[in-house]
This record gives structure tokens, sequence and C-alpha cells, in this order.
């Protein structure tokens, strides 16, 4: 605890409403209003380094957003990679595919009516 050899007085002039506030905040910590005063006059310190923590944060979020919007594209081209592959296969490894993705049966079938190559939809 301070001694009152280590405090000074300073007077402040604030609006009366103002006052009811700081009173009726005090009141609900089971403090006097001075004591109340002091302790917000002590958190501004806090109060700023939890803003430069909260300015940080959100610049790392930023960054993760854009990390993000750069992965969307790369799925978006990924996605795209098969039909960009498929039409610039020849025809041989279109019926190789089929071939190889098709059940026993299909396969039987394909033997009598020919592999489906250009067919859509594949």
């Amino acid at each position: 605890m301070v001694s009152q050899g280590d405090k000074q007085q300073v007077a402040v002039r604030i609006p009366l409403r103002q006052k009811a506030e700081l009173e009726a905040e005090a009141a609900e910590r089971g403090v006097s209003r001075s004591e109340y005063i002091r302790s917000i006059l002590d958190d501004r310190h806090r109060v700023a380094a939890l803003e430069d923590r909260v300015a940080v944060r959100n610049d790392r979020i930023d960054e993760l957003e854009r990390q993000l919007a750069e992965r969307s594209q790369i799925e978006e081209k990924i996605e795209d990679l098969p039909d960009k592959i498929r039409d610039g296969q020849t025809y041989q490894e279109r019926r190789q595919r089929m071939l190889d993705q098709a059940s026993v049966t299909e396969r039987l079938k394909w033997k009598v009516t020919g592999v489906p190559v250009d067919r859509d939809g594949d």
C-alpha cells in the first residue's frame, strides 16, 4: 500500500454524469472513487499493450486470409488439371485409361462393342 506521503492530490473537473458513473462503478467493485480512478490510470498501460497485441494478431489474420486465397486458387487449378490432362491424351491413352478403370463386365461387353473412348461423361 502506498502511504499518504507518496501521494499528491490532483483536481480534475468532469461532468456530473461522468462523476456519477465513476462513483457507481467504484461502488460495484467495493472501492473508493479515488482508488477506482487510480486503478483506471494503472490499467492504461495494459490497454496499450493489449491494443498492440490486437494489431499484431489482425496483421496475422490478414496474412492468413491472403495465404488462404492463394491456396484456394491453387486448389482450383489442381481440380482443373485432370480435365486438361485428359484433353491432352492420345486416343490410345484414353482407351487404356478406360480399360484400366472399367469393371470386368464392362471389359467383356467392350470386347464385342468396342471401347467407347470418345463418349462424354467418362
